[in-house]
């Protein structure tokens, strides 16, 4: 199947390939760094600072579960290379970026921990407040040792405060990943009666109308695609495209450092 697989690819005009919610860290895989779980244990009761802690795992912690990532992206990289692809993630981690992906050629509908916007969607403006950020997270790792908690970034239009701009935001500023999915959709249109392979890595029921669904419609309308669903438990396939797709019942970043092996 690895070697069937790695031809359809090397085959196909196009590839598109998503990343599901298998791909993304747990919390108990954060915790199992000390530092990180007494900064979450110390802000059990401090919601607004745990989004930062998190930001701060996925940007500088270099422990097993952001390498095991990493380097699944950058096996994943490998076997796309040289070809015409787009991924769409639904991991708001934004560990994908730096491994060797096309950075044009990834969309992230869910958002990411790179920019911030108003917690009430007063403005679609979006903001850079890495600064902030850093010396809020300072303070955490330090056990608060200042009388005063330290502020979160505040929107500069009404003065409320600023989170991050993904789907954990009450009210979600979608124009964030607007532009580059409508790259994703203009390719899209591109892939119509053209030999595409279908990748569908750990997506499961979360968010089924952004990648399972579509990727289905993809593969029953395009008689030259064929698509690969990888998943721990839910890779069965559907019955109208059961004879152009596979389902392979494997862990996503299992699967790619098999596909790395077997090279």
């Amino acid at each position: 199947m690895i070697e069937e697989l790695k031809e359809k690819i090397s085959d196909a005009e196009l590839v598109l390939v998503g990343i599901g919610e298998e791909f993304e860290i747990r919390r108990e895989e954060m915790t199992g760094n000390k530092t990180y779980a007494k900064a979450f244990a110390d802000c059990e009761n401090k919601k607004d600072y745990i989004p930062f802690i998190e930001k701060h795992f996925y940007e500088e912690c270099r422990d097993g579960a952001v390498l095991k990532r990493k380097e699944s992206y950058c096996k994943l990289a490998e076997l796309l290379k040289g070809k015409n692809y787009f991924v769409i993630t639904l991991c708001m981690d934004g560990l994908i970026r730096g491994t060797g992906l096309k950075q044009d050629r990834v969309a992230e509908p869910c958002g990411n921990y790179r920019k911030m916007q108003c917690c009430e969607k007063c403005t679609t403006d979006l903001y850079c407040r890495d600064e902030e950020a850093a010396a809020l997270t300072a303070a955490i790792f330090s056990g608060f040792q200042k009388e005063a908690d330290p502020a979160v970034p505040i929107c500069p239009v009404c003065g409320r405060k600023l989170v991050f701009n993904n789907i954990l935001a009450d009210h979600y500023a979608e124009e964030g990943y607007q532009e580059e999915w409508q790259l994703y959709r203009k390719w899209l249109q591109g892939t119509v009666n053209r030999k595409v392979c279908v990748l569908e890595l750990g997506a499961g029921m979360r968010f089924p109308t952004v990648i399972r669904w579509p990727f289905e419609k993809v593969v029953y309308f395009n008689r030259k695609a064929f698509m690969y669903r990888v998943h721990s438990r839910l890779y069965q396939v559907t019955q109208e495209i059961k004879e152009r797709s596979l389902g392979v019942e494997a862990s996503p970043l299992e699967f790619l450092k098999r596909l790395s092996n077997e090279a």
